[in-house]
């Protein structure tokens, strides 16, 4: 399972799995396209509000996932769409940005050999990605926005007081007691291994 670390010049990079880079890009092009949901509409809206990055909107998205990265900012629901209708847009921008960064970054490396004839196809080997100094939060955001949207695939924390008690021994438990057929199982082992790839490079950037 790959993770980050720093090299011996203090560059943060990962040697990655072209399995798990693929799994990586599926899931930013799926982000990009959720985050994308509503532009059309916004082309018709008050063209100097769009300018602006003001919302003719003040409503939760509908989209679960959507709704889980940009939640109300107070309990109040006269306030919260009022400061939607200022953030949401910008919010959306920078989500957006974090994850075409992620994405730029894994499809621009070239095809790696093949290790040998034995390797089946999807086993090609791995390649070395060196994360950019001026990235690195944005890559911490992108991962964080993806591990986000598949907790709302599986469940995981559904409102503010679940997500602030979140079990993750018996999230553990509950993926060890899944049967191999069942397709979710697949899905928790991502969302472990995203977390696991945030938290290698927040112990990468953090003061020792």
């Amino acid at each position: 399972m790959s993770s980050f670390g720093r090299d011996e010049n203090g560059e943060i990079s990962i040697v990655i799995s072209t399995q798990e880079s693929q799994v990586l890009i599926n899931l930013t092009e799926q982000l990009l396209e959720l985050l994308s949901q509503g532009e059309s509409l916004a082309e018709h809206q008050d063209p100097l509000l769009h300018l602006v990055g003001i919302s003719d909107s003040d409503a939760l998205p509908e989209d679960p996932v959507l709704r889980r990265l940009f939640p109300d900012a107070y309990e109040d629901s006269a306030s919260a769409g009022e400061f939607r209708r200022y953030t949401e847009y910008g919010l959306r921008e920078k989500k957006k940005a974090h994850a075409r960064i992620i994405y730029e970054a894994l499809t621009s490396q070239e095809e790696p050999e093949e290790i040998s004839s034995s390797h089946t196809p999807i086993d090609k080997g791995s390649f070395k990605l060196i994360i950019e100094s001026s990235q690195i939060l944005d890559w911490l955001s992108g991962l964080n926005d993806l591990r986000l949207a598949l907790a709302v695939r599986l469940g995981i924390g559904g409102d503010k007081s679940e997500r602030e008690s979140i079990d993750t021994e018996a999230i553990h438990k509950k993926y060890e007691l899944m049967l191999e057929s069942d397709p979710m199982k697949a899905v928790y082992a991502v969302y472990s291994w995203i977390g696991w790839l945030q938290q290698s490079l927040l112990e990468e950037i953090s003061p020792s």
